[in-house]
């Protein structure tokens, strides 16, 4: 036991250098400065929009229209005596405001059942996500006037009837149930809400996995490259536990890892959606209570252990893949079959419900180890623990089954011999 912990600090030590830490470290400080900038972004969003307003007709209907703005969180600025040419122009400080341009005769148009056009100008600085939501609000101005004055034609000519019953005679209540339980949300609020919660867990797990497969297969590879391998291998210390130690020891440092990865993506994420995305909404946060869809700590616990031996099958194959690699240069080449059966879950796991796909590739994908961990998340939520545990069971089957072969690869002269040369040989013709 003694030897094994020796050997156990090395592979840390060696695993934990300042060129592997300052990368992790400067990660998690962008994104926590992206996720706090994008948090104040997103709260300006809540801030009344300024627009620069326009009224050639100067009528009650057209006031009507200012009315009807200022009460759906807009800030009017009405411009008198002023050309439409030099208003679009106008500019407050880093805003480019928004122009909106009544007509003359609006209100006779509208008396005459005549539709009537209003101008609306939109100046483009730059196609960003925050600044689509930002346009958004402007597109929805037609909607806004429409709805208020519509209702006021409606009652004008049906003096007995209600605007809203006549416009919308059919109305929904829309439910969702999971499992047993019901609650009384829209499936596309509850949808959007999930996704933003949980995206942070597939990300996190494919950047670890993929950064700890590379790291573990670098550092065999870089033994026999210097030569230290030997001198390891002939130390008076069992295979099995070299083996072993270097699994155990690049497990725990991943898992390090994955902690800030977590960490720094989860402030990345609520700044994204505002950080209040259950506070915001108490109708949305009663509907996740009835539902059951959050996490407690016995999800967090079953989702840890999934993580953590998903990456240790990784790091089981990795060491395997490294002793193949003919140096360091070449663990790119070697540990991508690796790449490639983590990223193929990832991505379906990601745009598809695995339930619908044909069985035989539904199949296959339970068959890939890192499967399981990227549909951990979903089935806590949906109360599925089954599926989980029976994922656990099989990664840790296939994790035995590789160590079991890199054991056996490590107790041989073969360890030292085997490799894949992928360079091409060069024939010299006499």
């Amino acid at each position: 036991m003694k030897k094994f912990l020796v050997l156990l600090k090395k592979e840390i030590r060696e695993l934990i250098t300042p060129q592997m830490l300052i990368p992790i470290v400067v990660m998690v400080i962008i994104f926590s400065v992206i996720g706090s900038l994008m948090s104040k972004e997103t709260k300006k969003l809540g801030i009344p929009q300024e627009i620069n307003l326009i009224d050639q007709d100067q009528t009650p209907t057209s006031k009507e229209v200012f009315n009807i703005l200022e009460a759906s969180n807009f800030k009017i600025n009405l411009l008198k005596n002023l050309s439409i040419e030099a208003a679009t122009k106008q500019k407050q400080g880093k805003e480019a405001l928004s122009l909106i341009v009544i007509p003359q005769g609006f209100e006779k148009g509208i008396n005459n059942s005549s539709p009537q056009k209003i101008e609306i100008y939109r100046r483009v600085q730059s196609f960003s996500i925050l600044s689509d939501v930002k346009s958004s609000g402007i597109s929805k101005i037609v909607s806004l006037i429409n709805e208020t004055l519509s209702n006021q034609l409606i009652s004008k000519n049906s003096k007995n009837s209600d605007p809203q019953f006549l416009k919308y005679p059919v109305t929904s209540q829309d439910f969702v149930l999971v499992g047993d339980k019901k609650a009384n949300i829209s499936l596309d609020q509850l949808r959007g809400t999930i996704q933003s919660q949980a995206a942070f867990v597939p990300v996190i797990l494919f950047m670890v996995i993929i950064m700890a497969a590379q790291m573990v297969a670098s550092t065999v590879a870089a033994e026999k490259e210097n030569k230290t391998f030997e001198t390891l291998l002939s130390s008076p210390i069992g295979r099995k536990t070299i083996v072993l130690a270097k699994l155990v020891g690049s497990g725990i440092v991943a898992l390090l890892f994955a902690a800030f990865y977590m960490i720094g993506f989860r402030s990345y994420m609520q700044g994204i959606t505002g950080g209040a995305t259950g506070q915001a909404n108490p109708a949305l946060t009663e509907a996740l209570n009835t539902l059951g869809l959050k996490m407690g700590q016995e999800g967090y616990l079953l989702l840890g252990i999934s993580l953590f031996i998903a990456i240790l099958c990784a790091l089981a194959i990795a060491i395997i893949l490294g002793i193949l690699a003919e140096d360091v240069k070449g663990v790119q080449v070697v540990t991508t079959p690796l790449m490639i059966l983590i990223v193929i879950p990832y991505f379906l796991t990601l745009f598809f419900d695995i339930n619908t796909l044909s069985p035989v590739v539904r199949y296959i994908i339970y068959a890939i180890p890192f499967s399981h961990p990227f549909l951990a998340s979903q089935n806590i939520m949906l109360g599925n623990i089954l599926p989980i545990i029976l994922g656990i069971i099989y990664q840790l089957i296939v994790f035995i089954v590789f160590v079991v072969i890199a054991s056996k690869i490590f107790s041989s002269d073969k360890v030292l011999t085997i490799r894949l040369n992928l360079r091409k040989k060069k024939l010299f013709n006499r």
